[in-house]
């Protein structure tokens, strides 16, 4: 037995466990996928949701089924859950710091995913944020909020025009627009940020 024939031998059987240990972490990302979305039902608070124990080094798997998109746009999600929009913020602890880090997340998926329905969406859900925090006695800051609101659905149907929901959202905030008084001021569409005060550019954009 020649030793080139021996190294070949080898690297051959190298190169099987390697093939199978792909094939065994694809597995495992597939099944992680869907199991995290059944847990995130009944425990969206974990942030392991959609964590795979991969063995091969260096995420191959994960590059292989380039499912980067698919997990940042799961946790946008998680992070505007959590967020609570429609909650008193009195009700919910940190709610500010919730809804701070949703905007941020939100605004950050837009600038980065290459997926112009799941843009529009992510889009949509900045619209609800300022749209919920619209529900204010201050008539400036219910003014600010629903111009942030408004121009975020506007931004939405930039990245799908079939985006029913952006659609009637965008139909309801016009609508609440026009029955604010014109003497309010502030009339800059700051995006809500922690404590309300961080700024935002205009979705659709680039932010």
């Amino acid at each position: 037995m020649s030793v080139r024939w021996l190294a070949a031998a080898v690297a051959a059987l190298a190169a099987g466990a390697i093939v199978l240990l792909l094939a065994l972490d694809v597995g495992r990302w597939e099944t992680t996928l869907t199991r995290g979305d059944v847990r995130f039902k009944t425990a969206p608070t974990r942030t392991d949701l959609w964590q795979a124990n991969e063995m091969l080094p260096f995420h191959v798997a994960k590059r292989l089924l380039a499912v980067d998109d698919d997990i940042a746009y799961r946790q946008t999600l998680r992070s505007f859950w959590l967020a609570r929009p429609h909650a008193n913020k009195w009700a919910v602890t940190n709610v500010d710091q919730l809804r701070s880090e949703a905007t941020v997340a939100l605004a950050n998926f837009i600038r980065t995913s290459r997926n112009p329905q799941r843009k529009s969406q992510a889009a949509t859900l900045l619209g609800i944020i300022g749209l919920g925090l619209a529900a204010s006695d201050d008539p400036g800051q219910r003014l600010r909020f629903l111009l942030y609101a408004s121009k975020s659905f506007r931004g939405a149907l930039t990245y799908d025009q079939n985006n029913e929901d952006a659609k009637f959202n965008l139909e309801l905030t016009l609508r609440l627009l026009r029955q604010q008084p014109t003497s309010t001021g502030g009339g800059a569409a700051h995006g809500p940020g922690r404590g309300g005060g961080a700024a935002l550019s205009q979705p659709g954009s680039g932010y």
